[in-house]
């Protein structure tokens, strides 16, 4: 007769073994769009499996190499952008609900990450702020439905869509009177005004909460080394932005609201070790992230940042297409610069991805009264969008290959970057041949390759096994399950007890 010790032992192992899903034998699934754009987002056929291998592989993943925890890719509801999206609606509601479908959930683009501005911006169709009651320091006029309805109900609809969808708040400027200019366009801070600019982004965060929207963070001031005078815009010195992000943080706290992120800076590369790194340094408790911009600068600047911040991430929040570009040209930017940036030292990068406007219905110039803003040739939505048609751009299949790569099926989990080697290029470093880079969701793996040499087949090295795929001129992301090596070292400490 087996003991019972025995019969516990052998349920225990198999339970165990048919948790873990070696990775040998394990098919490979996928998605790929075409540089010609003949084929987007389609599933890949051809799907090899990984097995026994030995030797050298082209491509190389380590998953016991992590960088960082990924928070999500996406872009910017503004009020331009909600008009867009709630004419559709009430236009044609079943296109409006496959918009939302595509662009937010894993059966499209796997969206999840909205920046949202506090009062008006250079795509709003008017100046207002939440309080422009002159002299109002205590707030008591605040009213967060200064900002049009329609902006709340198209969140609200996105977030049902997409229970896991993130609110990223900030500011374009300060009420008026806040400033030395009176006006939202342009100007500074008024001097003394930062001991109560805090008590109105505070409102903020909780306005939008009381409309049962899932903020999750905040922002001082979107650029806030911009200074122009025919949109809201504010100067704001990084010393100044330090103060503040330090009373918020006291604020937020002493309101049940320490859950909620302060993220500073807001601007371009170029302003890393001239701004960026003081304002940390001057608050390096209450920041909890650094957002970037592209428009200025290279993204290898941003290495400044890591290297003295190592466990500060970094956000990537704002990055325009210029309509009437080039599709295929762009989309190999945007991997080598914003998603995956072709900098052989970097290997920690930015935490969210997220382009200009998320919705246009023209060719994204700005509706704002006298701006110049988006005046050369407009700012691209990542969606067109009419009252009768949805076009997605360049900027909606370059995100979702990332997105769908570290989303886990429910869109419940986020992955974190692996190591992965095998990129290389030729000539200009900003147009990368062959880029990789891979993540891990729990058990699930996954590699995205930028290929821009023609179709070539590699070898793809994981866990000890080897599969090989044949990538073409395109974007291709692969997923599969393998064994989560964490699990795996916990399991090991575990003992049956007798």
């Amino acid at each position: 007769m087996f003991s019972n010790e025995f019969f516990l032992f052998f349920a225990v192992a198999t339970s165990i073994i048919s948790w873990i899903q070696p990775v040998h034998g394990q098919t490979i699934s996928g998605i790929f769009s075409s540089s010609d754009q003949s084929q987007l987002l389609q599933a890949i056929t051809n799907a090899p499996s990984f097995a026994s291998g030995s030797g050298s592989a082209d491509i190389v993943i380590d998953e016991t190499t992590v960088y960082q925890q990924m928070v999500g890719f996406g872009s910017s509801m503004t009020d331009s952008a909600a008009q867009a999206m709630h004419n559709l609606k009430n236009a044609n509601s079943d296109m409006y609900n496959k918009l939302l479908k595509n662009t937010f959930t894993t059966q499209g683009a796997a969206l999840n990450y909205l920046r949202v501005p506090i009062g008006a911006s250079d795509f709003s169709y008017s100046s207002y702020s939440l309080d422009d009651v002159d002299g109002d320091t205590s707030f008591n006029s605040f009213n967060i439905s200064s900002a049009p309805s329609y902006l709340f109900s198209t969140l609200a609809d996105i977030y049902a869509v997409n229970p896991n969808v993130k609110i990223h708040i900030l500011p374009w400027s300060p009420p008026a009177w806040m400033k030395d200019s009176n006006t939202m366009n342009g100007g500074s801070l008024k001097s003394g005004m930062e001991s109560s600019y805090p008590t109105y982004l505070l409102k903020a965060v909780q306005g939008f909460k009381a409309k049962n929207l899932p903020v999750v963070a905040v922002s001082i001031q979107n650029e806030p080394q911009n200074s122009d005078t025919t949109y809201p815009s504010c100067k704001i010195d990084d010393s100044t932005q330090a103060t503040i992000a330090k009373s918020l943080r006291s604020l937020l706290s002493s309101n049940d609201l320490s859950d909620i992120k302060i993220i500073g800076y807001e601007h371009n590369w170029d302003g890393t070790s001239s701004y960026t790194i003081p304002m940390v340094n001057d608050a390096p408790k209450a920041f909890e992230g650094a957002a970037f911009h592209c428009y200025g600068g290279e993204v290898s600047e941003t290495e400044a940042f890591i290297s003295k911040f190592p466990n500060i991430p970094m956000y990537l929040t704002e990055c325009a297409g210029t309509t009437g570009s080039n599709w295929w040209n762009d989309v190999q930017w945007y991997v080598n610069n914003l998603w995956s940036p072709n900098v052989s030292s970097m290997t920690t990068t930015a935490s969210t991805g997220l382009m200009w406007i998320i919705a246009s219905a023209d060719n994204g110039k700005s509706p704002y009264p006298g701006s110049d803003s988006c005046a050369d040739g407009g700012c691209r939505g990542v969606a067109t969008v009419t009252t009768s048609k949805v076009t997605f751009n360049q900027e909606y299949y370059s995100m979702a290959h990332y997105a769908r790569a570290f989303t886990s099926n429910d869109g419940s989990t986020l992955g974190k970057k692996i190591k992965a080697s095998g990129g290389y290029n030729t000539g200009d470093d900003k147009k990368n041949n062959f880029n990789v880079v891979a993540y891990a969701t729990g058990d699930r793996y996954s590699l995205v390759v930028l290929n821009n040499g023609g179709s070539t087949q590699k070898s793809i090295s994981f866990q000890g096994k080897q599969a090989k795929y044949t990538f073409p001129t395109g974007l291709t992301t692969l997923w599969w399950t393998g064994s989560n090596t964490s699990t795996k070292r916990m399991i090991r400490k575990r003992r049956i007890s007798k």
